[in-house]
């Protein structure tokens, strides 16, 4: 009877879901697997027994080691996953690709003669797959990338005894074919999700979260499948244009050597500082995002992107922007940080960190006053409290009596912190929206005491408190 194969797959998918692997015998799973399969053929009629027994598969690909150790049962397994990825069912296609997810999770060693034909399947569904599909498809992708990273670094770590360690460079292979298709979904954008924060989770994010894991994967290989695409886009007429082009960039920071990267970089700057004024959210929100990360990856290159010279004129854009939308201030706040540390140096006379001492003042009051703007939630707080303590570690002796005059202006807000919580009829809610600037408050406050009480002639300073 359908009704009873179906319950049976469901159950079966939720036992795998919740049991450890040393309590089922071998027989055990063997036969859980047969059952799975069985129901998984594209012979089956019903696609509510396809979806029960994909879904099933899921849970129980941590258990299929032995399975795939065999080649037969392996390729079978493949096989029946591959045809689900092609059935009618949008909700059957999903899980199969959620199969293949775990397969490149747990049996990646095993996957080389599969993978041209999965590379086949996820660019079709990638390119016109329903979304929910497509996100498992790149997904894929994301996986086998971050496996591969980790093989790279336990290559790395087992020295001359790495010979042991399977890696099968599938992302360099594919890399000439993988980035056009990933470039492609950048420009997929969701016009009306940006008001949701950066919790929304779309074709676009799911591309540029892979295309960033492929950088750190093939590293200086991926720049040259880039960049023509964003000279291409990064000017153009149409926004999904420009800020899929400003996406790529940022998202291929993190990986290549950042002496070759730091001459494009240097050149780009002025134009994502200017790309700050453009008419779209989405355009600004990913520019401060991408100049922070040039701050982060690129910032202490051998030819520095930030010198004396720009520096003025980065920071004056940067402040005037914190008053920008709550999203692209909280990454203004991000690209103030990672200014902050990549000028920042344990030598006192670093000519970066002498160069940012004069801005000091006016950036910590603009980041005080946008964390008391009516608008900014406690996600934008938190951003603002996080780079004015890398702004106060940043920071000179000659920045020392203004640090210090910090310290009387935050135990003030914690006072009135704790009036407010003493008042009667303060609900729960209200309670832990206090409690968060507690925690910000005294962050900063602990950041302030470490940095003045860190040298002999500004500790007086500390103790007067």
């Amino acid at each position: 009877e359908p009704g009873k194969r179906q319950s049976t797959l469901e159950a079966l998918g939720y036992i795998c879901e919740e049991i450890e692997h040393e309590h089922l015998q071998e027989t055990d799973v063997n036969a859980m697997l047969t059952a799975i399969v069985q129901g998984m053929r594209k012979e089956e009629e019903s696609n509510e027994i396809r979806l029960a027994a994909t879904n099933a598969l899921v849970n129980a690909m941590y258990f299929a080691e032995s399975n795939f150790e065999r080649e037969q049962e392996r390729n079978y397994i493949m096989q029946v996953t591959c045809e689900a990825t092609v059935c009618t069912d949008v909700r059957v296609r999903q899980a199969a690709y959620e199969v293949l997810v775990g397969a490149a999770e747990n049996y990646y060693e095993k996957l080389q003669p599969y993978m041209t034909a999965i590379f086949d399947l996820t660019v079709k569904a990638t390119k016109g797959d329903e979304e929910s599909v497509a996100l498992q498809a790149i997904e894929f992708w994301s996986a086998i990338a971050d496996e591969e990273v980790c093989r790279q670094d336990e290559i790395a770590d087992a020295g001359d005894g790495n010979h042991q360690i399977v890696y099968h460079r599938f992302v360099e292979q594919a890399l000439p074919h993988l980035v056009p298709m990933l470039l492609e979904t950048l420009t997929k954008q969701d016009e009306d999700e940006l008001d949701e924060g950066d919790d929304v989770w779309n074709l676009a994010m799911a591309g540029g979260t892979c295309l960033g894991l492929v950088a750190t994967c093939v590293q200086d290989a991926v720049v040259d499948h880039v960049m023509p695409f964003i000279t291409a886009n990064i000017g153009s007429q149409e926004w999904r244009l420009r800020e899929a082009a400003t996406f790529a960039f940022g998202s291929i920071l993190e990986g290549p050597d950042p002496d070759k990267l730091a001459p494009v970089a240097a050149q780009a700057l002025p134009f994502l500082l200017n790309a700050l004024n453009d008419p779209k959210t989405h355009v600004r929100d990913t520019t401060a995002w991408t100049i922070g990360r040039v701050f982060e990856f690129v910032g202490e290159a051998q030819s520095p992107v930030v010198n004396p010279g720009n520096l003025d004129g980065i920071l004056k854009t940067l402040v005037e922007k914190l008053q920008d939308k709550p999203l692209v201030a909280g990454k203004v706040c991000y690209a103030l940080l990672r200014l902050a540390t990549s000028c920042a140096n344990e030598d006192e006379q670093n000519p970066m960190r002498l160069a940012l001492a004069p801005y000091f003042q006016g950036i910590v009051q603009s980041l005080l006053q946008t964390s008391e703007r009516p608008d900014a939630e406690q996600s934008l707080r938190m951003e603002c409290y996080e780079s004015l303590n890398e702004i106060i570690r940043a920071s000179t002796q000659q920045n020392a009596p203004i640090v210090d005059q910090l310290t009387p202006m935050v135990l003030q807000k914690l006072e009135a912190t704790l009036a407010a919580l003493a008042q009667p009829g303060f609900s729960a809610e209200a309670a832990e929206k206090i409690g968060e600037v507690q925690g910000l408050l005294c962050g900063t406050l602990q950041t302030i005491v470490q940095k003045l009480s860190g040298e002999d002639a500004t500790k007086m300073m500390i103790l007067q408190f």
